[in-house]
């Protein structure tokens, strides 16, 4: 804390009415507009330059004075409050203060006798804020390129009047266009609504909410009940599992006549049909012929020879079907040799 430079800057032009919270010094790089402009200042750890702040403080609250009377190196004969900072935050790349004003200092802005506030804080040798004293109220501010940031009236942030119509703090700026977007998409429903019923004037709402009412004429060639279109989606879909059903049964007994199927791929090759039958079609169309007991032959063709290895088309099933070669082999092999 050794060589501390006091420096006082303005940086907000206060609001049109009298409010609680002000702005008081931006986060990050900043100069000042005067001849000590040449040297960056910069605030970055807010939230530990707070605490320390209010810690150094009399009575824990800041003051905010007239012209800085009262941070002179002896101080001035007229050192009167204009108001105490109770508290400071961070939001968005701003540091905000809540102001408990004085009667002298809500006069003074009321009548437009001071319209800016300008914090007074210490820097260290690097430029980088320690600590925030207080607040004064000023008309020669330091920082007027962040008059238009910082007023309240005529020349307000567009986005801060925005969040304020919205109800929402302005360092969310996602929750700010998010709310935008909800807004424009109803008043396009809202315009499709009105073109449809015919509905013109600035009181839609209370047209739609009129005719929802009185309840509108519908015509009876053009619609049908609630009730009757569910049950017939209901019919249709039954219909749907039926024609479905049918068609994979007769896959299965096609399969079955060709000897491709045997007892123990029943279960499987059931569920397949059922759930994807263009992928059993697939399958029994690639699948060898299988021997089931008891016979020799099968649909006129020769039933197939034992061997230790598999061929293109058995890889091919054994993939489908998600079993190792291995696996497929054996159960193959043990089905020939009870033929």
């Amino acid at each position: 804390m050794s060589k501390l430079t006091r420096h006082i800057c303005a940086l907000a032009a206060l609001p049109a009415e009298v409010t609680a919270r002000i702005e008081l010094i931006p986060l990050g790089e900043f100069r000042l507009g005067d001849k000590r402009g040449q040297k960056p200042m910069r605030l970055t750890d807010a939230p530990a330059v707070i605490a320390a702040s209010f810690a150094a403080a009399p009575g824990h609250v800041l003051p905010i004075d007239f012209d800085h009377r009262s941070f002179g190196a002896q101080g001035a004969a007229d050192s009167r409050a204009a108001g105490w900072i109770t508290a400071m935050d961070v939001q968005g790349d701003r540091v905000w203060a809540s102001v408990e004003w004085t009667p002298d200092g809500i006069k003074a802005l009321s009548d437009r006798t001071y319209r800016f506030v300008s914090p007074v804080f210490k820097t260290r040798a690097d430029g980088s804020v320690a600590l925030i004293e207080g607040a004064g109220l000023v008309n020669n501010p330091a920082l007027p390129q962040l008059r238009q940031l910082a007023s309240r009236d005529d020349n307000m942030d567009p986005i801060e009047e925005i969040a304020g119509l919205l109800g929402l703090p302005t360092d969310k700026p996602e929750d700010i266009v998010g709310r935008v977007g909800a807004l424009l998409g109803a008043e396009t429903q809202l315009a499709s609504i009105m073109a449809v019923a015919g509905i013109k004037g600035d009181d839609a709402g209370t047209q739609i909410c009129a005719r929802l009412q009185q309840g509108a004429v519908v015509d009876p060639a053009k619609y049908v009940p609630l009730s009757a279109f569910t049950e017939l989606q209901t019919q249709f879909a039954s219909l749907q599992a039926s024609v479905h059903g049918d068609k994979a049964a007769a896959a299965l007994d096609r399969a079955r006549a060709d000897g491709k199927l045997v007892p123990a791929m029943e279960t499987w090759a059931t569920e397949l049909a059922s759930k994807d039958l263009a992928q059993f079609e697939a399958w029994a169309a690639a699948a060898p012929v299988m021997v089931t007991p008891g016979q020799r032959q099968l649909a006129g063709r020769v039933p197939p020879v034992k061997t230790d290895a598999l061929d293109d088309i058995e890889r091919q099933v054994a993939s489908m079907m998600g079993v190792s070669e291995d696996a497929f082999l054996a159960a193959r092999n043990a089905a020939v040799k009870e033929v």
